[in-house]
């Protein structure tokens, strides 16, 4: 057999080009040229001045809708809003001493009252212990509007340090960045 294959032709052989073809290759539908525009393009830029402190992004990097992509200089604003967290405290500490007082006082009040009817105390000491109760009474309303006043101020000093982290306004690619840590950057 092995004489046999030696004095035989050689066998004929058909050679074939495979290429692989993958089916957006084979349906063009449109060819055409020009620009990429962006649907949607913005400028961002901070609410208030301040040296950049960290830059998250790169040109081309991929943001999210809402993504901190820089932030700026902050201990001055964080410091506003300690003071304003300290400031409330103390208002509603006063808030709760002025309702203590106000009890005490109203029943003061009662008792100088039910003694009045009985002929037991004098006109005077039941008008002192009348006015210390209204004083008593303005003195809380006094207290809750300050720690109303003081409640605006801390929501104010968040909104200030909110001011100080810069957002990706849309889901998007970063085209170009203008500044670099260090930079002084204005809301313009």
């Amino acid at each position: 057999l092995l004489w046999r294959g030696a004095f035989t032709g050689a066998a004929r052989v058909e050679v074939a080009a495979v290429t692989r073809i993958f089916p957006s290759q084979a349906f063009t539908v449109l060819t055409a040229r020009g620009y990429v525009v962006p649907q949607r393009k913005a400028a961002v830029a901070s609410k208030v001045t301040g040296r950049l402190v960290s830059l998250s992004v790169e040109e081309g990097s991929v943001v999210r809708e809402g993504q901190v992509i820089a932030r700026l200089e902050s201990d001055d604003v964080v410091a506003a809003r300690s003071q304003a967290m300290a400031n409330l405290d103390v208002a509603k500490s006063n808030l709760d001493q002025a309702k203590a007082e106000l009890y005490d006082a109203g029943a003061a009040f009662e008792r100088e009252k039910n003694l009045l009817t009985k002929e037991f105390t004098t006109r005077a000491s039941y008008d002192a212990a009348e006015a210390r109760f209204k004083k008593a009474r303005a003195g809380v309303a006094a207290a809750e509007a300050t720690v109303g006043a003081y409640r605006a101020s801390l929501q104010a000093a968040e909104v200030a340090v909110g001011y100080t982290f810069i957002r990706a306004p849309f889901s998007a690619v970063v085209l170009t960045k203008s500044a670099d840590i260090g930079d002084i950057v204005t809301p313009l």
